[in-house]
């Protein structure tokens, strides 16, 4: 159960953190800092993903890991080009701390955003599953093991 709890921590933190940095104002500098804060959180959950998805038994747990082993990873890469069309925009701005808010609107950020934000959305979903069926099969194999 460690593992699944771990897992949750992870992408739901990489999903929460743009609320501090969405309060601060939407300029380059913030941008660049949530994905940097993203980024390494979505990285390893990844590998804790991969780790889990093969020591797990349980089928249902297995179809889990299975979903999370694409959905986490494609975030990943969803960030980083999010975090590359940011570094453009800042050049671009001539380095300058500027207003970004236009970048949810068009142009590369936007189109990468709608692959990261489905597959950050279905990973939260899919390890949100994870852990109630992790908990569940947990109780009952407890439960299984006390009867005998």
């Amino acid at each position: 159960m460690r593992t699944p709890l771990m897992l949750l921590g992870l992408v739901w933190v990489a999903f929460l953190a743009i609320f501090p940095f969405a309060a601060a104002g939407d300029t380059s500098f913030l941008h660049i800092g949530f994905h940097l804060v993203q980024l390494p959180l979505l990285v390893s959950a990844t590998v804790l993903v991969w780790r889990h998805r093969r020591a797990t038994v349980a089928r249902t747990q297995r179809v889990l890991g299975w979903v999370l082993s694409v959905s986490v990873p494609v975030a990943v890469v969803g960030v980083v080009l999010e975090l590359v069309t940011a570094v453009i925009r800042l050049r671009g701005d001539g380095w300058v701390n500027k207003d970004t808010a236009d970048v949810w609107e068009r142009g590369p950020h936007a189109v990468v955003a709608s692959l990261t934000i489905p597959s950050l959305m279905v990973s939260m979903l899919g390890v949100l599953a994870l852990v109630a069926t992790a908990a569940v099969q947990g109780r009952r194999r407890l439960e299984s093991v006390a009867e005998s």
